[in-house]
């Protein structure tokens, strides 16, 4: 019985890849709460104990074609969280993502004439241990350091040190955390 009840929530993310092998544990196998909407067209790859919730709201993965989302061991993807890798998005091990937060590796139209023909996408990155409050906004090219905070309602534009607070709009540091290593966020 609870092997098919893996089965079933492993088939809901469409053609993952766990990290390395797959553990003859359960434990290790992704968990799905509610609605989640998984386009994946390129690379998708997850890691162990990835949780996802999809209620109240809807959480989506897109991965287009030629891009890919690597997400690392004991990932907390919130309800309604939309994540769009149109190059590459890495989220590490570890990472707390808050309700109704965004990240986008591209922004998708020019803005100006002088950004026709540009590459609209840059490479996101968010190091292990991060937290990404409610309503984050994640724009292309930013990379979020080890054990950094993004307080809710942030527009991160730019890199996040390790063991830094940001917040705002744009996010600017407010506070340098204290943060012994081997520390793990719960």
């Amino acid at each position: 019985m609870l092997l098919n009840k893996a089965t079933a929530i492993v088939s809901r993310l469409k053609g993952y890849a766990v990290f390395g092998k797959v553990q003859p544990s359960i434990s290790a196998l992704p968990r799905v709460k509610g609605k989640v909407y998984v386009n994946k067209y390129g690379e998708l790859k997850v890691g162990k104990r990835l949780k996802v919730i999809g209620r109240p709201w809807g959480t989506q993965l897109t991965v287009v074609k030629g891009a890919k989302l690597t997400i690392g061991d004991d990932v907390l993807i919130n309800a309604g969280v939309g994540i769009a890798a149109n190059q590459e998005v890495y989220i590490g091990n570890n990472v707390k993502i808050g309700p109704r937060t965004s990240i986008f590796d591209s922004v998708y139209h020019a803005v100006e004439p002088a950004d026709e023909g540009k590459d609209l996408r840059k490479k996101i990155t968010i190091h292990d241990n991060a937290w990404i409050g409610t309503g984050a906004l994640i724009l292309p090219g930013v990379t979020i350091g080890k054990n950094a905070v993004v307080a809710a309602g942030s527009t991160v534009t730019r890199d996040v040190p390790a063991n830094t607070l940001v917040a705002g709009t744009p996010a600017k540091p407010i506070r340098e955390l204290s943060i012994h290593d081997g520390w793990i966020r719960k």
